[in-house]
């Protein structure tokens, strides 16, 4: 093969990475394509530099959650549900093999135009859903209607509190973020917060006042969207990644290092002061504590918080009943069903499908405690390597992830799963000077 060759093959691989790097706004089948076609070129220009696979620990660790999920199906009983996981979380190999099979091929600016057009790609998306609720804002803010009065267990709005009236109106909106965008509220969060952190880094190391005045008016865009639509654990983790990367990596003295920490900090106490979308969805914790609902509950006291708990309540029955091994991954969902129905058989978990809402517990019920153990240790090796490296991208996108798996699955969407294993097979795999 000639070098002309080589290098259209090179810029065809680089373009699809690109491309790859915009799926906030792809559709979940145009993800699908794209990696399919963005691997085989991956592959291929490995194999033609004849360079041999090696057998690489920091690969291994990064693929062994995955193959124990995998290994995990033969002693599950609903295969079919445990194949179509294992396709939604395909991702979790693809992205880390082919940035590994070419470990020296991204250079800082390759890498640097990815992360830009993937904030471009947010930016789109979040104004597409800015326009969208100006457009219908009075749908928005409209009076709660029949239908909602009755699916909340009223008769009329005047026996719903004000505060309910609120939660029930912001349940609204969020319905209404998530259709339009096809994307959940937390999904969206944590792509907003990887890109605020990159605007801001932008901002501090660039030279041109332009480059900084426009990643100051994004970075405010983005913060007021995040706030809008009340993302708490993105914006949580947001602002704890924030201090932990101001205390870890940077030359200030101890003194500015405590000062500049409290800025982020102070943020979030404004913001949980006054009564705003963002400080509801939080007090919910609050006030909810941690009861379950029952038998009894009626919808008007359903809420994201108490749901949770009755989710957490059957994650941590399960991992007690099968600690070692778990129940494979095809019966996860099926246990928490039953768990549901027979020792809480509230309503509402009729009306959705309910996952753990742990990352962690997933792996472990899926897989038992070897499960739980290989996922720990991809996120330790990922911190440890962002600490020997000082990339200080992977230590944030790290810490985000890391503290957001408390509260989701991230893994088990596309929006999660590509967002996660994309950018830390990305940026673990290539060298990136701070």
């Amino acid at each position: 093969m000639t070098k002309n060759n080589t290098f259209t093959i090179d810029k065809i691989f680089l373009f699809f990475s690109i491309l790859l790097g915009c799926f906030p706004i792809l559709t979940f089948r145009m993800r699908s394509v794209l990696t399919i076609i963005w691997g085989v070129f991956g592959v291929y220009i490995f194999f033609k530099q004849n360079k041999k696979l090696k057998y690489n620990t920091e690969f291994s660790i990064f693929v062994i959650p995955y193959l124990l999920i995998l290994l995990s199906l033969f002693y599950s009983t609903n295969i079919e549900y445990g194949l179509g996981m294992l396709t939604k979380m395909l991702s979790f190999v693809i992205f880390p093999l082919v940035f590994y099979l070419n470990r020296d091929f991204f250079l800082k600016k390759h890498i640097y135009k990815i992360f830009d057009f993937f904030s471009i790609s947010v930016l789109i998306l979040v104004l597409f859903q800015i326009g969208k609720v100006f457009y219908n804002y009075d749908f928005i803010s409209s009076s709660l209607t029949l239908q909602e009065i009755k699916s909340n267990g009223f008769i009329s709005v005047t026996d719903i509190a004000i505060e309910k009236v609120e939660q029930i109106k912001l349940r609204r909106f969020r319905n209404y973020i998530i259709e339009i965008s096809n994307t959940h509220t937390t999904y969206q969060g944590l792509w907003i917060c990887l890109t605020i952190f990159y605007l801001g880094l932008k901002s501090f190391v660039s030279e041109k006042k332009v480059i900084t005045i426009i990643s100051v008016i994004l970075i405010a865009i983005f913060i007021l969207w995040l706030y809008l639509i009340s993302a708490r654990m993105p914006f949580l983790a947001l602002v704890v990644s924030l201090i932990l990367v101001i205390i870890i990596f940077s030359k200030f003295s101890l003194k500015k290092k405590v000062i500049v920490s409290l800025i982020p900090l102070l943020v979030l106490i404004v913001l949980l002061s006054f009564h705003n979308p963002f400080s509801i969805r939080v007090k919910e914790y609050y006030n909810t504590g941690f009861s379950i609902l029952g038998e009894s509950s009626g919808p008007g006291e359903f809420n994201s918080s108490n749901v949770r708990n009755g989710v957490y309540y059957c994650d941590i029955k399960l991992i007690k009943e099968v600690p070692f091994f778990g129940v494979g991954l095809g019966d996860v969902q099926d246990n928490l069903n039953d768990c549901y129905q027979e020792n809480i058989n509230s309503k509402v978990y009729k009306w959705h499908t309910y996952n753990t809402h742990n990352q962690y517990a997933f792996f472990w019920i899926a897989s038992g405690i070897l499960g739980l153990i290989s996922f720990l240790a991809l996120i330790c090796i990922n911190f440890f390597n962002s600490f020997k490296k000082k990339n200080i991208l992977l230590f944030y996108l790290t810490s985000i992830t890391t503290m957001v798996f408390f509260t989701e699955n991230i893994l088990q969407r596309s929006d999660g799963v590509v967002f996660y294993c994309f950018f830390i097979g990305l940026l673990f795999f290539n060298k990136l000077k701070k």
